[in-house]
């Protein structure tokens, strides 16, 4: 993945609540708004993703490296996409694993549906360098 830091802020983006956090995990809430982008930003830690209710995202990839996702529960759907994207429809209650590359992972999730969509996000703290 290119250089993009001071280009691309860490997660949590603005608006992204903060519900727990210890020496080994941090719990995020977000809500994606129908049709609205989040601002770019970079993952650095392996999290679990809970998606309590059903809808349809896409992930735009703002470099080359990728997570790599393990879904825990229910099947993933994708939906047609380019190379840079991971456009996907998922029922409620959807779980799932992102492993994130060493040099972190860059990119732009929007909402593709036409309700608002929860997710809570248990990031793995330490950098996925570390973890390895």
């Amino acid at each position: 993945m290119p250089e993009l830091s001071g280009v691309i802020a860490d997660f949590p983006n603005e608006g992204v609540q903060l519900l727990y956090e210890d020496g080994r995990i941090a719990i995020w809430e977000e809500i994606f708004q129908p049709g609205v982008a989040t601002p770019a930003h970079r993952h650095r830690r392996d999290c679990v993703a809970i998606l309590p209710a059903k809808g349809e995202l896409t992930l735009t990839s703002l470099g080359e490296e990728r997570e790599e996702y393990l879904f825990l529960s229910h099947y993933l759907q994708a939906a047609p996409s380019n190379r840079s994207q991971l456009r996907f429809n998922f029922p409620a209650c959807t779980v799932f694993h992102s492993k994130v590359p060493q040099t972190g992972v860059a990119h732009v999730a929007v909402n593709e549906g036409n309700r608002p969509v929860p997710m809570i996000l248990i990031e793995i703290k330490g950098t996925a360098a570390e973890r390895r």
